[in-house]
């Protein structure tokens, strides 16, 4: 009996750690997921490729640097559905902190895309209702430069683009 607990503890604590975001080229599950996600050295499009896998199907969503900031991590919703959540944005005064895209973790398909680039164009309401709560910011207490990104203790993946592409 204590050894049946023991294994179910264990496998609680494998399927914990693989609910995060790839790093160091290194793709991680999210879900049913496989997610991965790279910035290339240039400013060529599409700049950040965001890629999943799931039942055999692979999807790519591309995006350009006109938003230098790009963080994802997998999300559970508030009836613990999965979902790949990320957020691609700009720096300045008039940016939409708020560029969040929804990937459905089950099927690969997106759910919600990220708007414009204004601050008026934000669609964190949005990706609360799909979630059933509010969303929480990104942390991002360090941000990679890599092709690859950098999984922070938090889960997060968080990039700006690397030295040799200039925004």
């Amino acid at each position: 009996m204590r050894h049946i607990h023991l294994l179910g503890i264990v496998a609680i604590l494998i399927f914990v750690a693989t609910e995060t975001v790839a790093a160091e080229g290194k793709a991680s599950l999210c879900g049913k997921a496989t997610v991965s996600l790279a910035n290339r050295p240039t400013t060529t499009f599409p700049f950040y490729v965001l890629n999943i896998k799931v039942s055999g199907l692979e999807y790519r969503y591309l995006y350009d640097i006109e938003r230098e900031f790009f963080m994802v991590r997998c999300e559970a919703s508030a009836t613990g559905k999965m979902y790949i959540l990320f957020n691609w944005m700009c720096g300045g005064s008039g940016c939409n902190e708020a560029g969040f895209g929804l990937v459905d973790a089950d099927t690969g398909k997106i759910r919600l895309k990220p708007k414009g680039r204004w601050r008026r164009d934000g669609n964190a309401d949005k990706a609360s209702k799909i979630l059933g709560h509010p969303v929480q910011a990104f942390s991002c207490p360090v941000f990679s430069r890599a092709s690859t990104g950098m999984l922070e203790s938090t889960g997060e993946l968080c990039f700006l683009p690397s030295l040799n592409a200039p925004v």
